[in-house]
């Protein structure tokens, strides 16, 4: 089993490599419902995505400026040419009346704040002890997991290249492959037989 968010040993791995996505959609939105946190609608955002953290912001605002008009927007892509866009869509929970009133909410959060990436990222620490990065990562393991092939997840993730989408997801999923080699290379202990 993978270490927990925030232990040392996730920690030392770097990048929040232990967040897992479908618990991290899980416990965001549980955590939304009950707080009506409007830094949760702008991590669940990012997470649905596999987003930068300040891709998310602007895809928020864009989603409010829409008026509810729109599922989905075009967003700049952060560390690209200006004209590099990426496809961003609001996640199921966020479409109905009271996701909107999350949205709204964000919004109204977000205007008022003068660094909402410091802000967010704070938040993201407290409440579940990962970065918001880790969140960019949970999804992108999450596809390659589903059989998405890492070129595609490079183009709905905005990345240039694959090595950083391969880099960091081969080596989660080398080690939960050598820890699940439990017992591949005992040899028999006379007397016991073949394991």
């Amino acid at each position: 089993m993978a270490p927990t968010p925030g232990s040392e040993a996730c920690v030392r791995r770097g990048w929040g490599s232990c967040v897992e996505y479908r618990r991290a959609y899980a416990e965001i939105l549980a955590h939304l419902y009950k707080t009506g946190s409007p830094w949760d609608v702008v991590l669940l955002v990012q997470l649905r995505n596999g987003s930068r953290i300040g891709e998310a912001i602007e895809v928020v605002k864009e989603f409010c400026n829409a008026k509810g008009r729109a599922d989905s927007v075009r967003v700049r892509v952060e560390k690209h040419a200006k004209g590099d866009t990426r496809l961003m869509v609001l996640s199921e929970e966020l479409r109905g009346a009271q996701g909107r009133d999350y949205l709204r909410q964000a919004c109204l959060r977000l205007s008022r704040v003068k660094a909402p990436r410091v802000d967010i990222a704070d938040y993201c620490r407290r409440a579940y002890g990962f970065n918001t990065h880790a969140l960019r990562y949970a999804f992108i393991t999450y596809m390659l997991k589903r059989g998405v092939s890492p070129s595609i997840v490079a183009k709905i993730t905005g990345h240039r290249s694959l090595n950083h989408i391969l880099h960091y997801t081969e080596v989660r999923l080398a080690e939960e492959v050598l820890a699940g080699l439990r017992g591949w290379g005992a040899l028999p202990v006379e007397g016991q037989g073949a394991p």
